[in-house]
């Protein structure tokens, strides 16, 4: 098995918004629990802060998606492969923060309280626990960015209430 992708009908539609980010949900716990098997395996595999590794945005490539009537592909990079790709977006960034602060490595705080004002990321629930969770979990903030389309920015809600950005440590300039 090479790669994987999962071919849903989440994010076609705007009237599907709940179903599509619960989908999200599962995703990005996904590549958590994923990223935590790989380091658990990997213990001296280095921390995001103390990698060349940079924020990116992702362009749709259309044509590639494998998903019937797929208008291009979001790709979902473990830490292995992002610390390969160099230059990364929110999702994998964020997701590896979160399996590595989890394993309780990187410890370093760098949430922030949410600005006045501003909106408050949506804090992305254990969609099947397999374990209790505790510690850091991935949010999200979402806004429209065009007709029917909705973009997402992947952060890390810490359990005191406050927001780490990786991807604004790592070069993003904003989001909104």
């Amino acid at each position: 098995m090479r790669d994987v992708s999962f071919c849903t009908d989440a994010f076609s539609d705007p009237r599907t918004r709940a179903y599509s980010e619960r989908t999200l949900g599962c995703l990005l716990w996904g590549l958590i629990f994923a990223n935590e098997a790989y380091l658990i395996g990997h213990t001296q595999f280095p921390a995001l802060y103390t990698t060349n590794v940079r924020w990116e945005a992702e362009r749709p490539t259309p044509g590639l998606s494998r998903c019937p009537g797929g208008n291009g592909q979001e790709k979902f990079f473990g830490v292995k492969q992002a610390l390969e790709a160099q230059k990364v977006d929110c999702e994998d960034l964020a997701c590896w923060r979160v399996s590595e602060t989890r394993l309780g490595r990187g410890l370093e705080k760098r949430g922030k309280a949410p600005r006045p004002g501003h909106p408050t990321p949506t804090v992305v629930p254990v969609p099947f626990p397999m374990r209790p969770i505790v510690g850091t979990r991935p949010a999200f903030y979402s806004k429209m960015t065009g007709p029917r389309v909705r973009t997402y920015h992947i952060v890390v809600a810490w359990p005191d209430g406050t927001f780490e950005d990786p991807s604004r440590e790592l070069g993003m300039g904003g989001f909104g």
